[in-house]
């Protein structure tokens, strides 16, 4: 019977820990890669409520907002199309195209409902609008965190399977 050498068991060991490490990273890497294009989303989305916020805001600066908002939402689910599944692992991009349309909902829907309200000229605004706005305002907020909530989860499972920790 041949005797295992401990300089093999040693390379062997070596190459593991290498190979797990570099499997760690490559999925940090996908992550951030998702990460990124959130970002962008969440930076379009502030730019449309400082627009919301500014009084000075013209016709033409909303609706640049807006059409920036709606194309980093669809440019972003398309993106996740781009960058496929990890290792065979599609988790983390089906949870973050479910976010993503989450957030191209909102836009769509919820996004252009304040739209409307925000060009409405000021004498038109009454309290029934103002309420309108504020339960809008209300479900894009309940709507993102849940979302969120639901992304952050599968995020952190993906982080558990492939070693990641997450600051």
């Amino acid at each position: 019977m041949k005797r295992i050498s401990p300089y093999f068991i040693s390379i062997l060991t070596v190459f593991s820990f290498t190979a797990c490490q570099n499997r760690a990273e490559r999925a940090a890497e996908y992550n951030d890669s998702i990460i990124q294009y959130q970002k962008s989303i969440i930076d379009a989305f502030d730019m449309m409520d400082s627009t919301f916020r500014d009084t000075n805001s013209t016709r033409e600066m909303v609706g640049y907002a807006y059409a920036n908002l709606q194309s980093k939402v669809k440019l972003s689910i398309l993106s996740l199309d781009s960058i496929g599944s990890f290792q065979k692992d599609p988790s983390l991009q089906l949870s973050a195209r479910e976010l993503f349309r989450a957030y191209d909902e909102m836009a769509d829907v919820d996004y252009k409902k304040l739209v409307e309200i925000k060009l409405l000229p000021a004498e038109s605004v009454d309290v029934a609008i103002a309420d309108t706005n504020y339960a809008i305002q209300s479900h894009i907020h309940m709507q993102s965190k849940n979302a969120q909530e639901k992304f952050l989860r599968a995020q952190e499972e993906f982080g558990k399977k492939f070693h990641l920790e997450f600051e």
